[in-house]
């Protein structure tokens, strides 16, 4: 134990074993800012296989020393660590110390004997800068205990949140899902092919990865052209075109290598080169069933928006045009581009392989502006393309790297079940090498959670329990709870959310898993093997990783425990308090209490809002006591505020969209009831809210005096130049700046707008907020970043000009390279932080200050 805690860093937030439970503190105290950015979100566990050690990425607070701005800092995993515990929560230690030389280790996968971990790092080497220059791969040897850099190139790596960079999904042989760095944010730019070979993705020499560079590379660009200009001898132009969206960009423009490292004997081969554009869609390689052979889908170019109808989903891998790949590991490794029929001439994603690697399916569309996929196979002998089911437009909108295609299931070497009507059980067997249908004979209400175990097992979900398919009669038949335990060879993770609460189980080719393991609201799943589950539990009193096995499913280990500084925070109460909209539909909305609530006491209150939104219950999302920066809601409960969460239905039809007259509908009630209950002092209501919520502020002022102060934070207030903008931090992506906005697909689809400006004007200048600006009366703090690419910097700075000439109270931030989170730098966060509360006290807590 004495080397365990030799190995601890006391920094309060980090992850470090102790001896005490979590138990309450005589003195509770109000939360903090600091408190805030003490607080870490583990990323991801990877459970050994044929060892009994699991490796934890978790990071580092954000402390001074480290280096900021390249992501949003709650999810930058520059500041992790690698930490390595058994199973039964002994032998913790920290096996990367980044913390001296400001660097991360991340994305942890064991290879399939256990005997070495790879993962990902930004750790400087040789003349490199402190915080490192790029993300590298490194791999971990468990006989000699040493951790060594494999690659000077940098890896290609997906950027987390909002429009990703370099999107990538590579799935092991049988996945039907990419492995992940982190759920949903990031996935990994490597995969192991066996207990010594490593497959990875490589940048162009020279080139950085997009983790570390997508902010960075704005602030060298504009440093480089300030250097230019004094020289007056280089232009200094960017240049945009039509012509650009569809012509090729050049050989190598934007690529990736792939390459084989063999960690046994020292060698590296390279696979060859594949496109690789950063904008939109993702780099997919999916193993074959024996690992021997690739199928892989390159984005290559943005398809030219002139091809995009205003009702293409709102997901950047319908925007891109993709090259068609197959991939052999032989001796001599092959690559070989294959020919796409103009049936299929724009392939969406990949589904899988059949379980004798004779077929790939896939989703293709004969249009770039189709808003619907079909079904096709691949013969991986013939290189021959075959629809399958054309009468089917198969799947919903995401891909299968964001969502596991469950509409599609291989189940033997040649057939698949497809189910053709999302809407309705629609499922049919269709034959991949002519494409013929057969309907089954019995439809199963409910049948999802497809998945095909050994010796062509098809089994699945439905209303009425676990099914697997007899293929000999053409029906789904009760399928019942296996009997072994453990390790059994193939097996699935199964979930179940009901409630706030997830039930997993384990399935495997015996049956359904006769055990359960439920994680509540406020625990989030980090990885799982055949033996149980990495989970963590971010609570009040901090949080703590547990394993807990199938095989006793009722008795959790702990594994380490970290943010135990929240344990002396002193939490406010949540509460759902029911209402009804201005149409009499009835509403809820998610209401935090200060933590010493008078009932006696009609308190200030401060209304969070976000059009569209409606909360979900006490556990809602932005109810987390976790919740990163000045997003962190308990911050203003803690100093005296009631804050609510009005729900506002925004509807939606065949007709365009109309937000900016709907969104008071929800609100204006809600403070309506809360006056009612007698919690609320009506006449100190604040109201503030970040993107899509900053824009609801600014709607709502525009439309009611109810509000003795507002603060819009990132939000659009003039929707025409807003739908095309750039996005500011695009500067140094030659020729493809102008396909790093994702602005149209949001207003036009994912906003229900349906139209561009052009089409229709006037829509998009009534739903603008500053076509109301006479009317703001509402004292309005407007927050905003340099590199926001929802809403370019000159939205904010016209809302306030007008608001300024005309008199009104008002008052602009603008925060340098920060993002549309405005979540890079700790500094501004806690900036943001003071100024929200100065703005609030201000007019909330002082009666007598409404004035200018």
């Amino acid at each position: 134990m004495s080397e365990i805690h030799s190995r601890c860093i006391s920094v309060i937030g980090l992850f470090c074993l102790v001896s005490l439970m979590f138990g309450t503190v005589a003195s509770a105290r109000p939360l903090t800012i600091d408190d805030v950015l003490a607080t870490t979100t583990v990323d991801r566990a990877d459970v050994s296989p044929n060892a009994d050690e699991i490796a934890i990425s978790v990071p580092r607070p954000a402390d001074p020393g480290e280096v900021y701005g390249r992501n949003a800092h709650e999810i930058d995993p520059s500041r992790n660590d690698i930490w390595l515990v058994r199973r039964d929560g002994s032998q913790l230690r920290q096996l990367t110390g980044g913390k001296e030389a400001a660097a991360g280790f991340w994305c942890p996968y064991w290879s399939p004997d256990g005997q070495r971990l790879a993962m990902l790092s930004t750790a400087p080497e040789r003349a490199e800068p402190r915080g490192g220059d790029n993300a590298r791969i490194y791999v971990w040897e468990r006989d000699s205990d040493n951790l060594r850099r494999v690659n000077d190139r940098a890896v290609m790596t997906q950027v987390r949140y909002g429009s990703p960079l370099n999107e990538l999904d590579l799935r092991p042989a049988g996945a039907r899902g990419p492995n992940s760095c982190r759920d949903n944010d990031e996935n990994a730019p490597f995969l192991w092919l066996d207990a010594d070979r490593l497959l990875v993705v490589l940048m162009p020499p020279g080139e950085r990865s997009a983790m570390v560079d997508r902010f960075a590379k704005f602030h060298r660009e504009a440093a480089q052209a300030g250097a230019d200009i004094r020289a007056g001898e280089l232009p200094t132009v960017s240049r945009s075109s039509s012509a650009i969206a569809g012509a090729d960009l050049g050989e190598g423009a934007y690529t990736a290598e792939l390459v084989i490292f063999d960690l046994a004997k020292g060698t590296t081969t390279s696979l060859g080169t594949v496109p690789a554009f950063p904008m939109s869609g993702a780099l997919t390689l999916v193993l074959s069933p024996n690992s021997r052979r690739a199928a892989i889908l390159a984005p290559i170019r943005a398809i030219a928006p002139k091809h995009r109808r205003p009702d293409m989903p709102n997901v950047q891998a319908w925007a891109v045009e993709n090259e068609l790949f197959m991939l052999d590991f032989g001796e001599q490794p092959s690559l070989q581009r294959v020919a796409i029929p103009p049936a299929s001439r724009y392939p969406l994603d990949i589904i899988g392989w059949s379980p004798q690697a004779e077929y790939v399916a896939l989703r293709a569309r004969s249009d770039p502006g189709e808003t619907s996929a079909r079904l096709w196979s691949l013969n991986t002998k013939s290189g021959e393309m075959t629809a399958l089911a054309p009468d089917k437009q198969l799947g919903g909108r995401s891909p299968a790297h964001q969502r596991e295609a469950d509409y599609a299931i291989w189940f033997d070497r040649r057939h698949l079940l497809i189910k053709g009507n999302q809407a309705k059980d629609d499922w049919q067997v269709v034959d991949a090498q002519c494409g013929q249908a057969t309907p089954i004979q019995s439809k199963v209400e409910g049948l999802f959670d497809l998945h095909l175990f050994r010796d062509r097992l098809l089994a699945g979900r439905s209303k009425e329990g676990p099914v697997r398919y007899d293929p000999g009669s053409f029906r789904f038949v009760p399928w019942e709870s296996g009997t072994k335990t453990g390790c059994v060879g193939d097996d699935r993770l199964v979930a179940e959310r009901q409630a706030g609460e997830a039930r997993y189980s384990l399935w495997t080719g015996s049956g359904p898993g006769a055990t359960t393991i439920t994680l509540s609201s406020s625990s989030r799943l980090l990885g799982h093997d055949c033996t149980g589950m990495v989970w963590v539990e971010n609570g009040f009193e901090g949080s703590a990783i547990h394993f807990t096995g199938w095989n006793d499913p009722a008795a959790p280990r702990l594994l380490m425990k970290g943010n135990e500084h929240l344990a002396q925070i002193d939490w406010g109460e949540r509460r759902m308090i029911d209402y009804a909209h201005t149409d009499g539909s009835p509403l809820q909305m998610a209401v935090l209490l200060p933590p010493d609530f008078d009932t006696s006491v009609r308190y200030p209150t401060l209304l969070w809002v976000y059009g569209g939104y409606q909360p979900s219950g006490v556990g809602d999302y932005f109810l987390d006591p976790h919740m990163p920066g000045f997003y962190n809601l308990q911050l203003y409960a803690s100093r005296g505020y009631v804050v609510a969460i009005p729900s506002i239905p925004i509807p939606r039809g065949d007709k365009p969209s109309e937000p900016f007259a709907a969104i008071p509908g929800g609100v204006l009630p809600a403070l309506d009831k809360l006056v009612e209950l007698g919690i609320t002092d009506e006449n100190r209501i604040g109201v503030f809210g970040q993107s899509f919520g900053g824009y609801t502020v600014s709607a709502l002022v525009a439309q009611t005096d109810r509000f003795a102060a507002a603060v819009s934070i990132a939000g659009a207030s003039e929707l025409a130049t807003t739908h095309a903008a750039f996005d500011p931090a695009a500067r140094g992506w030659p020729g493809v700046d102008q396909d790093m906005a994702a602005n149209v697909p949001i207003y036009e689809a994912g906003l229900g707008f349906k139209v561009d400006p052009a089409s229709d004007p006037e829509l998009y200048h009534r739903n603008s907020p500053l076509t109301y600006v006479d009317r703001i009366e509402t004292p309005l703090l407007i927050i905003h970043g340099e590199l926001d690419t929802r809403a370019p910097l000159a939205q904010p700075e016209a809302l306030y000009s007008l608001l300024r000439r005309k008199g009104r109270p008002v008052r602009l931030l603008r925060y340098w390279g920060e993002s549309h989170s405005l979540a890079n730098s700790p500094a501004n966060i806690r900036d943001i932080s003071d100024e929200l509360i100065n703005w609030f006290d201000r007019y909330l807590k002082r009666g007598d200050e409404r004035g200018r």
